[in-house]
């Protein structure tokens, strides 16, 4: 982004001329990429008089425009004589926030006549004593305290990100804007509906690309339990009318099925509102799951089993620690994960696989799901396996308002 040797960059000439009168001069840089308008835009154009925007706006004489690159804004402020040498980053950083609230002041865009809030403030600024600046040696002063200062601003933008996220996060709890998707699991014997599993999904617009992003920062940010109840009551409130033999599937971490309120109090009256009861609910043991004691695990289990809940193990085959949850904790149902399924009908060891889950689920009376089925290749395959349920984008996609079952859910093949 800067070039040692420019002297017409970052302002190095004018620099120069204003060293003798002020000893100590630190560097501050400003992302202004948030802005869409105003000052934005102005200070794009040529000729934009950032010097006389500086004096009026800040109505100080020490401090003045260095350079304009790649949407960051360089200035250089004199620092009072009177400083101690560790106050120096303290007084820059003062000075940068005023700086940006001066700009939002007159800025149209994000923040529109509206006063930043500290946090604002301190996203997206750098700052950096300019230590040694003698004649001889400004290019390489300047130099390291551009690297520093972009370094703080990074730092800032990432830091502002997460706490951008669990803003958003707690808006999303706050305001019950996550949704339930359904998408149905089939019985490969008649090709009637066996029942859905609930997915969360994000709300339009949400700064999270996903469900697994959105779960991943609620845990990071021990949200995780508040997260986890709301996604399990959006799945009860909103699923689809079931048929007294049909299951719902939700997704649940061991963390919260360990936890004494998980289907205690107000979950069992979700279930009741939706006419449901607990052999109806299959809780689905997923892939954040980490099971440490295997003991404890069973016990909790065993608990939820006298109640009439059933339990599945989801992504078996994915990795080492779904075949060992599988073997330890003997669940009712076993997900084959989608990697297993694409394209198994062109592939031998996948098929030899898949028949060693089958096998192995028929003597230990637990069923078998297929997941991510979306060729006939590979539903015809599973079926003849002898495969117990099956799931997947050709059977149907995930939907708020899913199908209704029929006796037609899987295509002919």
């Amino acid at each position: 982004m800067f070039n040692r040797m420019a002297t017409s960059w970052f302002g190095i000439e004018q620099l120069i001329d204003r060293i003798e009168h002020h000893p100590s001069i630190g560097l501050i840089g400003i992302d202004l990429s948030e802005w869409s308008g105003g000052l934005a835009t102005k200070f794009r154009e040529e000729g934009f008089e950032w010097e006389n925007w500086l004096s009026r706006s800040m109505n100080r004489n020490d401090l003045w425009f260095g350079d304009e690159v790649s949407g960051h804004l360089w200035l250089y402020a004199g620092l009072p004589n009177s400083l101690h040498a560790d106050e120096g980053d303290r007084y820059l950083r003062a000075m940068a926030k005023r700086v940006k609230e001066a700009i939002a002041a007159e800025s149209v865009g994000k923040v529109r006549h509206t006063r930043p809030t500290s946090g604002q403030k301190e996203r997206g600024i750098g700052y950096a004593s300019l230590q040694g600046l003698e004649r001889a040696s400004v290019k390489d002063v300047v130099y390291d305290g551009v690297v520093k200062a972009t370094e703080r601003i990074r730092e800032s933008l990432s830091g502002h990100r997460d706490w951008e996220l669990r803003c958003e996060l707690e808006r999303l709890l706050a305001e019950s804007s996550i949704k339930s998707v359904y998408q149905p699991i089939v019985r490969l014997g008649d090709g009637k509906i066996f029942g859905y599993e609930a997915l969360t999904r994000c709300p339009e617009g949400s700064m999270f690309d996903g469900p697994l992003t959105l779960f991943k920062f609620a845990e990071k940010n021990q949200m995780a339990l508040a997260l986890d109840r709301l996604a399990r009551e959006t799945a009860i409130r909103h699923s689809p009318a079931l048929g007294a033999m049909q299951k719902i599937f939700i997704n649940v971490t061991m963390s919260i099925i360990n936890d004494p309120h998980f289907v205690s109090g107000q979950t069992v009256r979700w279930l009741n509102e939706k006419g449901i009861h607990p052999g109806q609910v299959v809780f689905e043991l997923t892939e954040r799951s980490s099971v440490d004691d295997f003991e404890a695990a069973e016990k909790i289990l065993a608990h939820y089993r006298t109640q009439g809940y059933e339990i599945a193990i989801d992504d078996a085959g994915a990795g080492y620690s779904s075949l060992q949850s599988i073997v330890e904790l003997r669940p009712d149902y076993i997900k084959v994960d989608r990697s297993l399924v694409r394209q198994a009908d062109n592939d031998e060891m996948k098929k030899h696989m898949l028949r060693t889950f089958v096998r192995f689920a028929k003597k230990m009376n637990i069923r078998t799901v297929a997941e991510g089925i979306e060729r006939p290749e590979e539903l015809r395959l599973l079926r003849a396996m002898g495969f117990d349920y099956a799931q997947g984008y050709l059977i149907g996609r995930p939907s708020e308002q899913p199908a209704a079952a029929n006796p037609g859910a899987i295509p002919k093949v």
